[in-house]
């Protein structure tokens, strides 16, 4: 813990020092929302404001090195000092190699929402909000170096400091990128404290036939139960497509359908868990009539369940910088269904404002 909060306090220091120094204008996001929900199971209705608010302090974009302070509302109950911090980083560029330090986030594999590839963080859980522009951004204390090797591949080796101060609690890993012919190869190995010392390994690719594609895949060994069985659950296979069409005058249509399964997980037509459910769809349309409006809509699906969560919104660019935006998102499914309206899930609908300035 002391050995932490000594990383913590150089990085917050370092970065202030460097924000001062060579900063740009501050970003001030603020989002401002008015929930309405309905919970079937207690048919009770409530509403609330839901402030979320963003100061980003960001580095020139020019010299060797750059950083980022971004602080912002935690979305914890009783919050501590490090969640009030989102980001906290700072970049050097080296004659041979690139280093990174502090709070940020690094992106293995490739997928909006499902990514077996990203065995940093974990992008396999159901439990996050669709009316999000980005749907993961979960970030984490490390320091990374990458070492390029050519135009197009790198190494990549991150150091995850341990949560409790231990030398043993801490994680490591590394990762190889490169591309053959059009298609960039990933793999990479992670091992970290999940209650437990485990082992990660990854693989992804990604292309392009038209769409974008990419696919991944990642297992998991337990350090100290290395069964065949454990394994084979722990296997995850990711991919995804993605295609922006553009249309006359400012108009733009993008699809994306991604997918993520568990070969030995649940394949039977029946009520689903998250942590077994064999196949998963995230299917997502973004239509913008004018540059100004959009229109998405998405959707969690468990096929083999035939549970849904759904989520419709749209976004109107009032003013330069500020925005009306309004979702709506209901799950959909019978009682013990991956989806349901069992217990605390409710229908929501959400009226409010952007403001970044």
């Amino acid at each position: 813990m002391v050995g932490r909060r000594l990383l913590l306090a150089f990085i917050l220091i370092s970065c202030s020092l460097f924000v001062i120094g060579a900063a740009q204008n501050p970003v001030v996001e603020m989002n401002l929302l008015t929930a309405f929900t309905y919970t079937p199971s207690t048919q009770q209705w409530g509403n609330g404001l839901i402030p979320d608010l963003k100061l980003t302090f960001s580095s020139e974009n020019s010299g060797n090195v750059r950083g980022e302070v971004s602080l912002g509302t935690p979305a914890v109950a009783t919050p501590t000092v490090d969640d009030f911090i989102r980001k906290a980083f700072l970049r050097a560029r080296f004659p041979s190699f690139r280093l990174t330090a502090g709070k940020t986030r690094l992106s293995w594999g490739d997928g909006m929402l499902f990514n077996a590839g990203d065995i940093l963080y974990g992008s396999s859980s159901v439990s996050v909000d669709l009316t999000q522009a980005e749907l993961r951004s979960k970030t984490d204390w490390m320091v990374s170096v990458n070492y390029p090797l050519g135009f197009f591949s790198f190494i990549e080796a991150v150091y995850l400091p341990g949560k409790t101060g231990k030398v043993q609690d801490m994680g490591g890993g590394a990762r190889f990128y490169t591309n053959v012919g059009e298609t960039k190869i990933e793999g990479a190995y992670l091992t970290k404290d999940e209650t437990g010392r485990v082992h990660k390994l990854a693989t992804s690719l990604q292309g392009n036939i038209g769409p974008d594609w990419y696919l991944a895949s990642s297992i998991t060994i337990d350090q100290a139960n290395p069964s065949a069985s454990a394994i084979q659950k722990s296997w995850m296979i990711s991919g995804g497509l993605f295609h922006m069409q553009y249309l006359s005058g400012d108009r733009n249509l993008s699809l994306r359908l991604e997918m993520l399964t568990r070969p030995f997980g649940t394949w039977k037509f029946a009520s689903q868990g998250e942590a077994s459910c064999a196949l998963l769809l995230y299917p997502e349309l973004v239509y913008s009539p004018a540059s100004s409006l959009s229109f998405s809509l998405r959707a969690i699906l468990s096929p083999l369940d035939i549970s849904t969560l759904l989520t419709a919104g749209a976004s109107w660019s009032v003013f330069e910088g500020f925005s009306l935006i309004a979702n709506i998102a209901a799950p959909f499914g019978e009682s013990g269904d991956l989806f349901n309206w069992d217990g605390s899930s409710a229908a929501a609908l959400s009226l409010g404002a952007t403001w970044i300035y």
